[in-house]
């Protein structure tokens, strides 16, 4: 593995509904962070990709003081070496 690490993880969101397109947009809006389900009830799941560790929590932090955020929670981490992410992995 080479010095760089990247970082993929993912974290559930719990919005009030009628606030859910707008955090959805501003997760969306954040570099390196995508939203990938939604759910109408208010559930968001977003991955991150990042060679900084802290960006997940850091990213988890910052919208949990967003309007309309009832709680965010790191569900799934994996380390990576960016030279082979994207090379098929035992087990995928």
């Amino acid at each position: 593995m080479s010095q760089e690490t990247l970082h993929i993880a993912s974290f559930i969101v719990h919005v009030r509904p009628p606030r859910l397109a707008e955090v959805a947009a501003w997760l969306n809006a954040a570099g390196g962070c995508e939203v990938r389900g939604e759910d109408a009830a208010g559930k968001l799941v977003a991955v991150v990709e990042s060679l900084q560790e802290s960006r997940a929590l850091d990213l988890i932090d910052a919208v949990q003081t967003r309007p309309g955020v009832l709680g965010a929670a790191l569900v799934y981490h994996q380390l990576l070496d960016p030279a082979s992410a994207d090379e098929p992995h035992e087990g995928a």
